[in-house]
């Protein structure tokens, strides 16, 4: 990918960015990062705010954040890695996961 293509796709992870924040309630993507992050949360002690009126605030944190990985992945997986596309997949849910983890952990005593 170009240069180009890199600010094109930037622009447009940014646009998903603020559209997924007023989209929250509707977005997959988020309910199940945040969904899959809990248990392993759980085991650990913590009592992450997923579900309910407690949830809203991660679950707008997580819903802006997810798709501003999608670019630094990108990089990562095809430029610095040389990885295929499967590769790619599994380095953005597993980057994605981490990411929920820590805002929930972050936002865990609020």
């Amino acid at each position: 990918m170009s240069w180009r293509g890199y600010i094109a796709f930037g622009i447009l992870s940014l646009l998903l960015a603020f559209l997924s924040v007023f989209l929250w309630m509707i977005n997959p993507v988020t309910d199940l990062l945040l969904l899959l992050a809990a248990p392993p949360l759980r085991l650990f002690g913590y009592h992450p705010p997923v579900q309910g009126f407690s949830g809203l605030g991660s679950a707008m944190w997580v819903s802006f954040l997810w798709p501003l990985t999608l670019l630094p992945l990108n990089w990562l997986n095809f430029r610095l890695l040389r990885w295929n596309k499967w590769h790619y997949a599994g380095l953005i849910v597993a980057g994605n996961f981490m990411l929920t983890l820590l805002v929930l952990v972050i936002l865990e005593g609020s």
